[in-house]
């Protein structure tokens, strides 16, 4: 446990800076995939 404040906030804002970017990806793929079997005929759906 850390005993400052500032340490813990500096020590855990990498990890926010990496999952944010990630769910980001995620939901643009998700939101493409969904847009796309829209589109398509069913047999070209993807997932």
């Amino acid at each position: 446990m850390t005993r400052n404040l500032g340490a813990f906030v500096g020590r855990s804002v990498p990890v926010v800076g990496t999952v944010m970017p990630a769910t980001d990806a995620a939901i643009v793929m998700w939101n493409t995939m969904q847009a796309y079997n829209g589109i398509v005929k069913p047999e070209d759906r993807v997932l």
